[in-house]
């Protein structure tokens, strides 16, 4: 059984904000200005139609994201404790998030329209290849060989 004592060490260690409510919004402030960089560079790899960049920024935003998740937990659990910081800080850090959303929901539609781009193609692709291969006929003479019937013989 853990003390008290203990538990708060432990949550201690595991906390990602500093206990000065003025330091922690600042760290808050950075990790949202951090997320902000990016989804600029998501949009730009989806611009550029660039799915290995995208497919490596997904890991790289997975971490951040889940260090704001528990800092942004921590804020809501430390409540008021921040109600003595600035205003203009508070502002700020408001602001950054906003524009968070905005670009996080413009990522996402952008995203969407890309997947739905490639399952299009995707689509196309299979149908071309099933039409050709309804009408080809290949078949197997004895050397193994496979050989059009479609193609004219030389």
């Amino acid at each position: 059984m853990t003390s008290n004592t203990e538990t708060q060490v432990e949550e201690q260690v595991k906390a990602i904000l500093p206990e000065d409510a003025t330091q922690a919004t600042n760290s808050l402030i950075r990790l949202t200005k951090s997320l902000c960089l990016m989804a600029d560079r998501e949009a730009s790899a989806i611009a550029h139609d660039d799915m290995m960049a995208l497919a490596i920024l997904q890991d790289e935003k997975a971490k951040l994201a889940g260090q704001y998740m528990q800092a942004c937990e921590e804020f809501r659990d430390r409540i008021e404790e921040f109600r003595s910081v600035d205003t203009a800080l508070i502002g700020r850090l408001e602001k950054l998030q906003k524009e968070l959303g905005e670009r996080a929901h413009s990522n996402n539609e952008s995203a969407e329209q890309l997947y739905n781009n490639a399952k299009t193609r995707t689509q196309s692709s299979l149908l071309a290849a099933q039409e050709i291969g309804q009408s080809v006929h290949v078949r197997y003479p004895e050397a193994q060989e496979a050989v059009n019937e479609n193609e004219q013989q030389q």
